[in-house]
């Protein structure tokens, strides 16, 4: 997956955090915490804003099933 080397260490590391604990628990509290302390990194500038969507994408997408109605 050549767009993930685009990625800090620790980016690559909240990435994987949020599949994990996607793949482990789904819609769950402890991934809404996750996904809370990414978006705290991504405020404070540890996380860039590409990495963020990535992360915020992955986890709506997958397994907060969260629909959106037009």
């Amino acid at each position: 997956m050549k767009s993930f080397q685009k990625y800090s260490t620790l980016e690559r590391e909240q990435i994987e955090k949020i599949q994990r604990i996607g793949d482990q628990y789904g819609n769950s509290p402890e991934l809404k915490k996750a996904c809370k302390e990414s978006y705290d990194l991504y405020r404070l500038g540890k996380i860039s804003a590409d990495c963020y969507g990535q992360i915020y994408s992955h986890a709506f997408d997958h397994y907060l099933d969260i629909t959106v109605s037009r």
